[in-house]
């Protein structure tokens, strides 16, 4: 599929692999989009390196030391 979308100053663009989303927990709970969107929310306004930083930081916080099984990888592009 292919299409555009116009992007402004201000907008946000990340791209993840499903490694940060689910993210899971001792308890095998996945970490969830909602709580990744939450956190990029929270976030914004401020750089796409800060950003990465919380979210992976969010990310193994849930995760409290549990073995992780899939690659965590995440791009943050902000509009200027």
């Amino acid at each position: 599929m292919q299409g555009e979308i116009a992007l402004r100053p201000g907008d946000l663009i990340a791209g993840f692999t499903d490694g940060i989303s689910e993210a899971m927990n001792n308890s095998e709970e996945e970490w969830g989009e909602e709580a990744m969107l939450a956190t990029i929310k929270k976030q914004f306004g401020r750089c796409p390196r800060e950003i990465i930083e919380s979210v992976v930081a969010e990310a193994d916080k849930f995760a409290d030391g549990a073995k992780q099984h899939d690659d965590m990888t995440m791009i943050v592009l902000t509009v200027s």
